[in-house]
Order: structure tokens, then sequence, then C-alpha cells
């Protein structure tokens, strides 16, 4: 690589590292407007907080300004209940990336309780270990790494991170939920769960302005899951 090729690569490598900066200054920006929601939040069943599904842990005296702390804070903005979508398909969106993801890359695996985005390296060499000799199968451990790593690089050019995504998606199923009753296959509810325009509506009316951008990430994400394994867009 020539100088002036480096040089390029630099100035383009900085403007995505400012882009990412001002999106984290923009995310403690947030935190500190609602700090002073702590203390309500503790001990308030009627904090705007409470008109979410689930609970999540609060921000600990002096603790990190880390992403789980900032999402906590996030959702400020009441939902709108007047859009036809339910809120829990938020958490349906956020569940079925995570478990598409999961899949894909331990394809042959049936069940994957205890498994989580976060420990699939982890999961990878427990999977290639044999539970009686303790024998690693080194290709088929390689084979998995190498679908994981492709993964992670195909999502990550529609601007997928792990360690930021994988704990929203969490936050955002452990907020609202997931679906209590699964759409009948063929019913008009069904095409509508599995219309991206449907859902890119839904998403633009039901979730806080501020994690919109994040929400519509996954969705896209799902979406190319959905093509790459052709399967419905939500899939049981």
């Amino acid at each position: 690589m020539s100088l002036e090729q480096a040089a390029a690569a630099l100035l383009v490598k900085n403007d995505q590292l400012k882009r990412e900066i001002e999106h984290l200054r923009s995310l403690v920006s947030l935190l500190q407007e609602n700090q002073m929601l702590t203390s309500r939040t503790h001990s308030s069943s009627d904090s705007t907080l409470t008109d979410l599904t689930g609970k999540f842990p609060l921000l600990p005296p002096g603790g990190s300004l880390g992403f789980n702390n900032y999402i906590l804070f996030a959702f400020k903005k009441k939902i709108n209940y007047s859009f036809s979508g339910h809120p829990r398909l938020l958490g349906e969106i956020a569940y079925q990336l995570d478990r598409r993801i999961l899949s894909y890359v331990f394809q042959a695996h049936q069940r994957l309780y205890g498994f989580i985005l976060l420990n699939i390296p982890q999961r990878i060499v427990e999977v290639s270990t044999h539970p009686l000799t303790g024998h690693m199968d080194e290709a088929y451990r390689l084979y998995l790494s190498n679908r994981f790593t492709d993964l992670m690089e195909s999502l990550g050019k529609l601007g997928y991170k792990l360690a930021l995504h994988a704990p929203f998606c969490e936050f955002i199923v452990n907020s609202y939920g997931i679906l209590k009753e699964r759409p009948r296959k063929g019913s008009s509810q069904w095409a509508e769960y599995n219309n991206p325009d449907f859902l890119i509506k839904m998403i633009e009316n039901i979730a806080p302005r501020r994690l919109q951008k994040d929400m519509l990430l996954v969705l896209s994400c799902l979406c190319y899951l959905s093509t790459k394994d052709k399967k419905p867009l939500l899939a049981w």
C-alpha cells in the first residue's frame, strides 16, 4: 500500500471514529439529562420507566457511564400505544435477531439454552470439545469460528457492532417482552408482522426517538438474515 493509499484509509477511519464519538457523546448527554430520575426509579411505581415491561438494573452510585446504563435512562419518552403495532414487537424483533445469529453460527445444534451473543467464542470452544475425553475438534472449532466471523463482518457492513447491539437487544427484550401469541401463518396479522415497511413504521411510532436508529439497524440485520436463511422475518 502506498503512502497516499494509507493516508486515505486513515482519513476514512478517522471520519468513522468521529461519528462514533459523536454517537457516544449523545448517549452520555442523554444519561446526564436523566440522572435526576435515578432515585425515583428505585421507589416510584409511576415513573416513566414503569410503562415498560420487565425489570432492569439501575445506575449504581459512582458507576460507569456504560451502554447498559445509558439504555436504562433512554426510555423517558412514553410508548405511543395509538399505533396498531403491538409494543412487544420491538422485543420480538430484537429476540429474533439474537436467535437467528446463534442459529446461523451453531446450525447443527437445536438446543441453544444458555447461549448468548457475547459468549459465542466460549460456546464455540465448548461445543467443539468432547464432553468425556476433553479432546477438541480443531476443524469444527475453526468452521464455527469462520461462520461467526463472516457473519459479523456482513452485519458490520450494516452498522452492527456486537459489543453495542448485543446488550441493546437484551435490554429491548427485557423491557418490552416478546409476543405472547404468535400470529397464525398466512393470516393478515402474520403478513403484517413480516412486512418490513410495517415494522419500520411501528418502530418509528412506538420506539423512543433516541432508540429508533439502533432499532431500525436491528431490523435491517434481521432482514439480511431472513434473506440469508430464506425464512420469514419473524420465524418460529
